[in-house]
């Protein structure tokens, strides 16, 4: 029947099958799925290195705009070519539903370490990880793309480098778009998207070594006892003070710990 051949259980039966008819790898497992896409666990036989194959959802395969996202990943992550980003092996249809096979990389996210592993991290800490992914972004944004998906499920830990994953809604860097024009930061086509996203990253970093003392909830500000100088960087990077005019200021601006004396705490 069509409907169990395009249900998301049963496509996921087609690849399986699929790379069954494939002697160079052997399926592993699932993954998992986002808004446009599901990803699977294969294995290459001879070397045993581990590929994740990335397909649309089957739901999809009549959403001409999907489809064409679903490509522009692909064409993304071909033109990238960087150490801590995957990169494409090759790319098909499965009962006229695209794939693409990439490298797996192998380590936590930080949704994980947070909220699985219960992992805290120090002010210092969470600075120098956003140090990290800034220089990250900058090479992104030297290359003239936008992730627009900076989110702790996409960002990962493996040996104490970060890497970035999940470019199903990136696209181009635009640098002529006006602040004034931008509703949604998140959705902006320029630097602001990924500073944006930073900002909550960072956030969540600093917010795993807090306890509440209060059963009342309150802004970030009051909650977090933080220097001056790291809340001033993390209200420019949410767009409460004057944002960024680019990734390369953010990463200049970021607050050096050593200089900052305890008295300077709080407003």
């Amino acid at each position: 029947m069509w409907w169990k051949r395009y249900s998301e259980k049963g496509f996921d039966h087609a690849v399986e099958f699929f790379i069954a008819e494939h002697p160079d790898f052997t399926y592993k497992k699932f993954l998992g799925f986002g808004s446009y896409g599901r990803a699977h666990l294969i294995e290459n036989c001879s070397s045993e290195r581990l590929f994740v194959l990335k397909c649309l959802r089957p739901k999809h395969r009549h959403h001409q705009k999907t489809i064409h996202k679903f490509s522009q990943e692909i064409q993304i992550l071909q033109q990238l070519s960087l150490p801590n980003i995957p990169t494409i092996h090759s790319t098909g249809t499965i009962q006229d539903v695209p794939f693409f096979i990439m490298d797996y990389i192998n380590g936590q996210t930080f949704e994980q370490l947070i909220f699985q592993d219960g992992v805290k991290f120090t002010v210092t800490q969470s600075l120098d990880i956003t140090k990290q992914l800034l220089e990250q972004i900058i090479m992104l944004h030297n290359h003239g793309i936008v992730h627009q998906d900076l989110r702790i499920p996409n960002i990962l830990l493996v040996n104490q480098q970060l890497h970035i994953i999940d470019f199903g809604l990136a696209t181009t860097l635009q640098k002529t778009v006006e602040l004034s024009s931008i509703q949604n930061p998140k959705r902006a086509e320029n630097h602001i998207s990924d500073l944006y996203f930073v900002g909550h990253f960072l956030l969540f970093l600093l917010y795993s070594d807090y306890k509440p003392s209060k059963k009342k909830e309150y802004a970030w500000q009051q909650e977090l006892d933080l220097p001056i100088e790291v809340k001033d960087f993390l209200e420019r990077l949410l767009w409460i003070q004057e944002p960024f005019s680019s990734a390369i200021e953010a990463w200049q601006s970021l607050p050096h710990l050593i200089h900052v004396s305890m008295h300077s705490k709080g407003r």
